[in-house]
């Protein structure tokens, strides 16, 4: 499974890249997305960002907060263990935040990052968006499960 993170501030256009890219890239096989929740999530509702992933293309999306909840069951769960779930079933996977992650990133309005950076852009609008797909198609990118 191929995975890419989006990060920036907020506003910077996170979840219209998660939208674009999992339009782009559900032509090539089954995407599932992740959102980084600050907050108690507010799921599939109009306009909001679970439901904008969801319109885009992506056949799962799990919220998770900092303290490993995820709604849907409330039960503890990382990042780690999420895009684990995810790979047996779905050729990608699209992550919205987790910044301090090791994995590749599109990073948006001069956030700082944790390496390795794929795609940087002052916003949303001003992303490559093909290169952002090439950055997540490269198999050298491709996710491996880790036991927890």
């Amino acid at each position: 499974m191929q995975v890419l993170t989006v990060v920036g501030p907020s506003d910077s256009g996170k979840t219209t890249v998660v939208a674009r890219l999992a339009e782009r890239l559900a032509a090539r096989g089954p995407v599932a997305t992740v959102k980084h929740l600050t907050h108690e999530p507010d799921i599939d509702t109009e306009g909001k960002d679970t439901a904008r992933h969801r319109a885009g293309g992506a056949s799962r999306t799990i919220g998770l907060t900092d303290d490993g909840s995820w709604f849907g069951t409330g039960d503890s769960r990382d990042l780690s263990a999420v895009l684990g779930s995810f790979a047996p079933t779905h050729d990608y996977a699209l992550v919205e935040g987790f910044s301090d992650s090791a994995l590749p990133k599109v990073v948006l309005g001069g956030r700082d990052a944790a390496a390795p950076v794929a795609v940087t852009a002052a916003s949303a609008d001003a992303l490559d968006l093909d290169a952002a797909v090439a950055a997540i198609t490269d198999p050298a990118a491709a996710y491996e499960p880790h036991e927890q």
